[in-house]
């Protein structure tokens, strides 16, 4: 009788071990893996944002300063551009973060249609779609993180966001000039840019610092134009938002004199 049951006994631990094993491997085993984009994919969309958002300010400067709905037209031309090339990447990176960011960047996409429509038929209210395309942009910008990598492509891809942000950054001074009888905005801005180029010539061959280091010089003239010689700061910025875009365009800026 004894040997009975200690024989049943193990039976039911053998039938029963697989059974138990199965279910905990059940209850700890992950549900789904979540991937996500690669650094330079999520650098490179970082890089097409802030390429839509100064263009996005490129056109709130035409329509508010330069009374050019022509110009705006393009500049909303180009902002459409590189939003879809942000789009195409995250698309064909087929992951869910990817395809969520893709949804969020054609939303965008369908502001610059609106801004653009706006702009022939209704430029007053071109005027403040433009400004929020240029909000909701920053916004997108916000949802990468910063990313802590050192190698040369990342420095150059780093090197490129920077000059974009401070681009943007002189943009929004030219527009906060002329509208801020203060000056603080305008000079805000200035200082916003200093810090971008810093970033950038952190990320940069020392063959570049000179030219840097000469933007750096005009817009600390800029903010002393701001403060003694207003009449002559909107040129002043205005010369340096031709000389950001020079630095994006990869053409060597002229020397600070």
């Amino acid at each position: 009788m004894k040997k009975t049951f200690v024989i049943s006994a193990l039976l039911l631990g053998l039938a029963s071990g697989p059974v138990l094993t199965q279910t905990a491997l059940a209850e700890t085993a992950p549900e789904v893996i979540q991937t996500t984009p690669s650094w330079s994919d999520q650098l490179k969309t970082k890089i097409d944002l802030a390429a839509a958002k100064v263009a996005a300010l490129r056109a709130q400067v035409a329509l508010e300063i330069e009374k050019s709905p022509e110009r705006a037209q393009q500049a909303l031309d180009d902002a459409e551009a590189r939003l879809a090339a942000a789009r195409t990447r995250l698309e064909n990176a087929k992951d869910s973060a990817s395809e969520a960011a893709s949804n969020r960047i054609q939303a965008l996409r369908e502001d610059v249609k609106s801004a653009k429509d706006a702009v022939i038929s209704a430029p007053e209210k071109a005027r403040a779609k433009v400004g929020d395309l240029v909000d909701k942009t920053e916004d997108r910008i916000q949802d990468y993180k910063e990313i802590a990598l050192d190698t040369d492509e990342a420095k150059l891809l780093k090197k490129r966001y920077a000059e974009l942000q401070g681009q943007a950054s002189l943009l929004k001074a030219q527009l906060a000039e002329k509208v801020d009888a203060t000056g603080e905005k305008a000079r805000s801005y200035l200082d916003r840019a200093k810090a971008f180029y810093a970033d950038a010539k952190a990320n940069t061959a020392k063959k570049w610092h000179a030219t840097i280091d000469a933007t750096t010089t005009k817009i600390d003239a800029a903010k002393q134009a701001i403060k003694h010689k207003r009449d002559q700061a909107g040129a002043a910025i205005k010369s340096l938002t031709k000389r950001a875009a020079d630095m994006v365009r990869g053409e060597k800026a002229a020397p600070a004199q």
